[in-house]
Order: C-alpha cells, then sequence, then structure tokens
C-alpha cells in the first residue's frame, strides 16, 4: 500500500514509497495515530479499529485506511472508505427533515460497535460478519452532489452507521450511504480477530 506511505509522509514520516508495510511503516503508522489521539484527548484502543480519513472528497473509491489493533498492536491494515458511494451522493436520503448523504465527522465514541456474527452468518445483514452501530455518533449531512464533503447541517444520533465489508469490487458504489466499508478480501481477515458481542469504539481520524 504505497498510498499510505505517501499519506504518513504527508504527516511527517520519512519511509520509502515502496508498498511494502514493514516494520518501518507499522512504526511510524502506530506513532502516527497515537499522537493524533493524545492530541484529541481520545483513548488508544487496545482491541478495535482506527479510521483514516485522507481526504474530504467523495472519491466512490477505497482511498482511505483502517487500522486493526489487538493487545494494543497493529496486527492488520486496509484499504477502506470512510465516506459514501456515488449513488449516495447522487441520491441522497432524507432524515430528521435533512437530506443529504451522512458523513461521520471525526471523532471518537466508546462502546458505540458490537460485533455481529454466528454460525449462519451468510443470512446476516449484507451477508457478511460486520458491527452494528449501537449509540449515537455525530454526523454531518452532504446534499449539494459537488463530490466534496462540505455539508454543515450535524446530527447526532443512530443512523446505522456500520462497519461492514464492501464486495470484491475497485469501487464504493452502493456498498455506503455513510457507513464505514473495507473490500472483502480485507474485511475477512479483519474479522478474524473478533468475536460475538465484542463492543468497540469507534474512532476516525482525519
Amino acid at each position: 500500500m504505497k498510498n499510505l506511505q505517501i499519506y504518513l509522509n504527508t504527516k511527517g514520516a520519512k519511509i520509502a514509497n515502496d508498498g511494502v508495510i514493514g516494520s518501518q511503516t507499522i512504526n511510524a503508522l502506530d506513532n502516527y495515530i497515537k499522537a493524533e489521539i493524545k492530541a484529541r484527548k481520545y483513548v488508544m484502543p487496545v482491541d478495535g479499529l482506527v479510521w483514516l480519513r485522507t481526504d474530504m472528497v467523495f472519491s466512490n473509491k477505497f482511498d482511505d485506511f483502517v487500522v486493526c489493533y489487538k493487545n494494543g498492536r497493529i496486527v492488520y491494515v486496509a484499504p477502506a472508505s470512510t465516506t459514501a458511494g456515488d449513488f449516495y451522493v447522487y441520491n441522497p436520503l432524507t432524515v430528521g427533515g435533512v437530506t443529504g448523504t451522512a458523513v461521520a465527522v471525526a471523532q471518537q465514541v466508546t462502546n458505540s460497535h458490537r460485533f455481529v456474527t454466528g454460525a449462519n452468518w451468510k443470512n446476516l445483514w449484507l451477508g457478511a460478519p460486520y458491527f452494528q452501530q449501537v449509540l449515537p455518533i455525530t454526523i454531518q449531512r452532504d446534499g449539494n452532489k459537488n463530490n466534496l464533503v462540505d455539508g454543515v447541517t450535524k446530527q447526532f444520533g443512530l443512523y446505522g452507521i456500520n462497519l461492514h465489508r464492501a464486495g470484491i469490487g475497485n469501487f464504493v458504489n452502493k456498498w455506503s450511504a455513510g457507513c464505514q466499508t473495507v473490500p472483502d478480501a480485507h474485511w475477512f481477515e479483519i474479522i478474524k480477530r473478533f468475536n460475538l458481542g465484542q463492543v468497540i469504539d469507534f474512532t476516525l481520524l482525519d
């Protein structure tokens, strides 16, 4: 993931852009996340996910990142999207009297998402294990369809901003109306680290 190394270098790291996620990149990533969480007075996850939003654009691509922590250490890094796909950008929903695509703002909400799985998980929502939003988080709604995340109307509540799979393609499309999503190949690796009913924080850095 050369893009991760480029992103970290814009944040002050000095690592090679070789696409190899080795110890140097992982250390730089861990240091960056810890510094950001400390500056924002958040809590470092022991077991959980940290989402990194790389820009404020509805790109319809997996150009953000999710970092999986287990026992306080980074165990997996994957491409992700923290914004909705094109379908919902151009066909925004109306919720609470506000029309616009949901976008989770940078924040941390502890114990906000519960892992849903089971022996027959193919019968679950979207046909895979996922993290369900169980506590309110803050979102903004963006309805001007200009592909920039510049919505100013904020809402706080339960809006089904789940964490889940995003299929086998290269584009977000209909997979997200505001959820945090990860391509299947990486999602099914991430969820191996979690158990039924496990609750994690929602931590999004931008």
